[in-house]
């Protein structure tokens, strides 16, 4: 009785340890960001933010804001994981990251 109490209680943790593994979306084996040209934030980075990405992360209408999180947002860009309900075209994708690997200048 004891060994079957183990064997279904371990069947069960590896059971769910497998079926909860978080599945990657295409976006994120496929995208790989492509730079050229200087990205600018008020021209490049804001309007996709205010567009994409305040209406649930309200700290993002400031560049500081942006800024202090720009690995976050470049991983969750890149990962496919936002934003949430869309998704953003390779272009879109494009603007963003890469004005993160610049430095994130305020321009």
């Amino acid at each position: 009785m004891k060994k079957t109490v183990i064997y279904t209680l371990t069947f069960a943790f590896i059971f769910t340890f497998i079926t909860c593994k978080k599945k990657e979306t295409s976006t994120s084996s496929s995208y790989t960001p492509t730079c050229n040209g200087t990205k600018s934030y008020s021209v490049d980075v804001k309007p996709l933010m205010q567009s994409y990405c305040v209406s649930c992360h309200s700290s993002y209408s400031s560049y500081s804001s942006v800024k202090s999180s720009a690995s976050s947002i470049r991983s969750s860009i890149v990962g496919g994981s936002m934003p949430k309900g869309t998704s953003l075209t390779d272009d879109q994708k494009n603007k963003i990251v890469c004005w993160i690997d610049a430095g994130s200048p305020n321009n």
